[in-house]
């Protein structure tokens, strides 16, 4: 039995709408494993309802209403804890709304809301469904949109966690496929011819056969090892190289980075979330601290020495020296990763008492660096998803601080530690730490005096035009006595330099801040960015341990004091109390940049970076108009050229049904190589189920051929010609 070209085109139609759903869901994968976007399903079943609203030609102004209609309640579904089709929810998101275009109209991206980010993606995915729905019908070519996906998901599987292997295979499949499909639906249009049901089948079995057999081979043929350098650390090194050599600063994204030998250079925002945390305050989590200043960044020591103890263990049972506090609060905390590490983040000061993690394992605390990793037993580092931590977070009593004037004889070692200065450190850099602390006789006055000397106005903080310093230039001179501007690692990379020169110890820490509090499956949260990453000081104080200090600009170390000698009529030796000392940084963190963000007024740029975002603005717009023009040329240009030829007279017919043929094969009637004017236009009459084709074409022959005038030609011939324009448009 033959089957009809409509019944194939039916059929054909349905399999590459199933496949091209499933590219784009290729899309959407790597979408939920970088980002915090969840409920994904509900993003698939918009991608199937919109194609099927395609597949049916359900009239644009219903289809419009019907996919706005799902856009809201998904969106109500996902942003709303109230009840589905509330309609004071509909108003507030409305209000929301106008509020949003707003901020995008200010280029005010970073405040969109997450509702209105939420209605972007799913404007976005019904745009792609209409290519989709325009490539498989109109254009019947695929091979655009599968060269898309393979590019897209390459450069994410080189430049983003993002592991593409099997993506990529289910790819080369789908899209092979979809090929293979078209090419059989293109010859049966083109060449009306009408296969048996048999042919077809076998067609189908080749084709799979084909891509099988292709597939196995390129996974059991022997494989060369890669030709090529991995290109990231190759652009970052090259950049880097090139940016010293001409003196200036690099552009790099904020992070977590085990290499910190090499400071300085300008740095990016990334707000991708690196883990949650529902501890019940905020406070700042500890990666690891480096002990060794090199003049040009900060190295450890290898750590040989370690504490071993398995998942749910009691660490107090372990031989760790823990100072007794007075005043201490157990905390607990779970704490959620986004990003692949194998260390475990614990809170700054605190005192870790166990971890519990789903799957168990065996962790290593190296208690020089302050670093816990995650093990199996045969020393494989594992990646963690989610654990809790049990804690105690100190108040330190100053009163107690301030009667530390000295190392204590159980210090040796760790005076030699954390005083340690490399060889030739600039002079005046002792200078300055001598004239900081001159007129303090405590360690906690001395830290204190130098970590207030960053709160001077000669100090910015910023994360632009942050130069390297020279080959023969220390890192920490250059911020204190010549720039003065930088961002976290230049203010608490300072303040330890200037400690130790003092003869106090100190070391350099890294980690992240609190974060930004919200709200997650109705539980209060922290949501921890690359941009929280940070780094701060601490200094050793005999009897009580390590207490943080934060000497960077805006930010407050979310550490408790108190001082239990401060009296209401009588105070002796006064110094900052933690009221005066939060509500002190809370007026600078008003007047300098929040977090790792600078302000344009204090790089002095802002009026060229507004220029620039504006045109960067005006070139999207453009393009992107500019693009759905392109593509949807097909509808508009053939009432173009109708008004264009509707008053013409005299010999225009030729040109005219030159344009037709243009238009024909831009709807996807292809006039294939050798075929005839005659045989195209039956051809084109079948398809439009009219004879004006054969007419138009047997009038162009006469003139074409036998040199027949046209100048009254075009008269007779007009009708059917803007019958035939208007009706591939439709």
């Amino acid at each position: 039995m033959n089957v009809t070209t409509e019944k194939l085109e039916r059929f054909m139609h349905v399999l590459l709408y199933i496949f091209g759903l499933l590219l784009i869901t290729e899309w959407l994968r790597p979408v939920d494993k970088l980002t915090d976007t969840g409920n994904i399903i509900i993003f698939v079943l918009f991608l199937i309802y919109s194609l099927l609203l395609h597949y049916f030609r359900i009239h644009w102004s219903i289809r419009i209403i019907l996919i706005i209609a799902y856009i809201m309640i998904s969106l109500q579904f996902l942003h709303s804890k109230s009840a589905l089709f509330q309609l004071s929810w509909l108003k507030g998101f409305l209000v929301d709304f106008t509020g949003n275009l707003g901020y995008m109209y200010d280029g005010n991206w970073e405040s969109i809301t997450n509702p209105f980010r939420t209605f972007l993606f799913f404007v976005l995915l019904w745009l792609v469904t209409y290519l989709i729905h325009y490539w498989v019908m109109v254009r019947q070519s695929i091979f655009f949109f599968f060269m898309l996906t393979v590019i897209f998901i390459s450069v994410l599987d080189t430049f983003t966690p993002y592991v593409g292997d099997k993506a990529m295979v289910r790819i080369i499949i789908i899209g092979f496929l979809m090929l293979g499909l078209l090419s059989l639906l293109r010859l049966t249009i083109q060449e009306r011819i009408r296969f048996p049901m048999t042919a077809i089948n076998k067609w189908i079995l080749m084709l799979t056969g084909m891509i099988l057999v292709s597939v196995l081979v390129g996974f059991g043929a022997p494989k060369l090892s890669p030709q090529w350098a991995d290109p990231v650390p190759y652009i970052t090194s090259y950049s880097d190289k090139a940016v010293k050599e001409d003196g200036g600063s690099k552009g790099k994204s904020v992070g977590y980075d085990e290499d910190d030998s090499d400071l300085g250079g300008s740095i990016e925002p990334d707000s991708s979330i690196v883990f949650s945390n529902n501890a019940p305050a905020g406070h700042y989590w500890k990666v690891e601290n480096k002990d060794i200043y090199t003049g040009k960044g900060w190295v450890s020591i290898p750590e040989t020495d370690f504490h071993s103890f398995s998942n749910g263990q009691d660490m107090t049972s372990l031989d760790i020296q823990v100072p007794e506090v007075e005043k201490t609060e157990e905390m607990t905390a779970k704490v959620t990763m986004t990003e692949t590490y194998s260390h475990i983040l614990h809170p700054q000061s605190g005192y870790l008492k166990k971890i519990e993690a789903k799957n168990g394992m065996d962790f290593k605390y190296y208690q020089g660096i302050d670093k816990i990793i995650s093990e199996r037993e045969n020393g494989e580092r594992l990646v963690m998803e989610e654990y809790e931590l049990v804690y105690d977070m100190p108040s330190f009593d100053i009163a107690e601080l301030r009667k530390v004037t000295e190392p204590d004889e159980t210090m040796d070692l760790l005076m030699e530690k954390n005083t340690q200065l490399p060889e030739g450190l600039p002079n005046r850099i002792y200078e300055l730490g001598s004239q900081l602390t001159r007129n303090e006789t405590n360690w906690y006055d001395k830290a204190k005096a130098i970590e207030d000397y960053f709160d001077g106005p000669e100090f910015i903080y910023s994360k632009d035009d942050i130069p390297y310093p020279g080959t023969n230039q220390d890192y920490v001179d250059q911020f204190l006595f010549e720039t003065q501007i930088g961002y976290c690692d230049n203010f608490s990379s300072a303040m330890v330099v200037l400690l130790r020169a003092a003869n106090i110890p100190a070391r350099w820490v890294k980690g992240y801040t609190e974060g930004e509090k919200s709200i997650h499956d109705g539980e209060s949260v922290y949501k921890v960015t690359n941009n929280n990453a940070h780094s701060w000081a601490e200094v050793y104080f005999s009897g009580i341990g390590w207490v943080p200090f934060e000497p960077t600009k805006g930010f407050n170390g979310e550490v408790e004091f108190y001082d239990s000698e401060l009296k209401q009529e009588k105070i002796k030796n006064p110094g900052p109390t933690n009221e005066e000392q939060t509500k002190k940084e809370t007026r600078e963190r008003q007047d300098t940049p929040d977090r790792e963000t600078q302000s344009s007024g204090e790089t002095g740029i802002g009026g060229s970076e507004g220029l620039f975002k504006w045109t960067a603005i005006t070139l999207l717009g453009v393009m992107i108009l500019a693009s759905i023009g392109y593509f949807s040329r097909r509808k508009w240009i053939p009432h173009l050229q109708i008004l264009r030829y509707k008053n013409k007279t005299g010999a225009h017919f030729t040109k005219a049904y030159l344009i037709l043929l243009k238009q024909l094969k831009r709807a996807g009637l292809v006039r294939p190589e050798g075929q005839t004017l005659r045989e195209y236009a039956v051809y084109v009459d079948a398809v439009y189920d009219t004879d004006e084709m054969s007419e138009l074409t047997a009038g162009y022959e006469l003139m074409i051929y036998r040199g027949d005038v046209e100048d009254s030609e075009w008269e007779h011939f007009q009708n059917g010609w803007e019958s035939l324009m208007k009706k591939t448009s439709s």
